[in-house]
């Protein structure tokens, strides 16, 4: 099945690409919803060639966490995705970037070739076809471009077809507004609510089942679709007491699922809906 997200020039302007081994990337389905990876945009990590674009990695990165004091040091693209896993995104050719995106993304003016714009970073786990989603960036969130609306979502959607991807784990702050995008897989299972293994830990880490209805949904194409059942309690980002009793409950033997995705608060922070069982 091909993907239509609602915002249909995204794929339009933009082109997939790939960074991994080719041994890894060997593995992956090199046309996820017949969407085509060129093999002038599949950047082996291990090729000298590739320096530039992995530059630019670095930079899109910058620009997405930067600004929250996050930036991923350059050996940890390394360790953390491109050798064990794959980098999957969406980039423009230089020459075709609109003058905010190549400010943002501090483009050189002597630089040719594909930009990236986004990227999802994924690393396999022992368990076959899981995979641990490490990074979701997207120059969305720092240039309010109508033509980049739904990137983030589409370039997860996308990246979890091409690994191949059959469960998909993955941690995030209950504050931060990116949970908005992976709670569009649906009814995310909470594995943990208050996680001091993390340097935040006010941290969820959840499992998502993936399947296509979930993956069009995420992306945004209207044939998609997932249920959630009927929220029992809501839990406010900013309740660190409640997610200590959650884990508690949890470590206990609890289960809860997400029951919709966030809502933002008049102020601040968000709060999120969520179904026991």
């Amino acid at each position: 099945m091909s993907i239509a997200p609602s915002n249909p020039l995204l794929l339009r302007q933009l082109q997939p690409f790939v960074v991994g081994t080719a041994d890894n990337v060997g593995c992956f389905d090199m046309q996820p919803f017949g969407l085509r990876v060129e093999d002038t945009h599949v950047f082996d990590p291990l090729r000298l060639a590739s320096a530039p674009f992995l530059d630019r990695l670095c930079a899109l990165d910058a620009a997405a966490f930067g600004p929250e004091g996050m930036p991923m040091p350059r050996w940890i693209f390394l360790d953390g995705g491109e050798l064990t896993g794959g980098v999957v995104g969406f980039g423009l050719a230089a020459d075709a970037l609109p003058a905010p995106w190549r400010e943002a993304l501090c483009v050189p003016d002597d630089h040719v070739g594909l930009v990236p714009v986004s990227m999802y970073i994924a690393i396999p786990t022992a368990e076959s076809g899981a995979w641990v989603g490490h990074n979701l960036s997207s120059l969305a969130a720092r240039v309010r471009d109508p033509a980049l609306r739904g990137l983030g979502s589409l370039t997860k959607a996308v990246a979890l077809r091409l690994l191949r991807t059959r469960t998909q784990i993955g941690a995030a702050q209950w504050d931060s507004p990116a949970l908005r995008v992976h709670a569009r897989l649906g009814a995310l299972e909470v594995i943990s609510a208050w996680t001091p293994a993390h340097g935040k830990p006010w941290t969820v880490t959840y499992r998502a089942r993936i399947d296509e209805p979930a993956l069009l949904h995420l992306a945004r194409d209207p044939r998609g679709a997932v249920d959630f059942p009927a929220p029992s309690l809501w839990l406010a980002s900013d309740d660190h007491a409640a997610m200590g009793m959650l884990q508690d409950r949890i470590e206990a033997g609890e289960r809860f699922r997400f029951a919709g995705r966030p809502e933002p608060l008049e102020g601040g922070g968000q709060r999120i809906p969520l179904a026991e069982g």
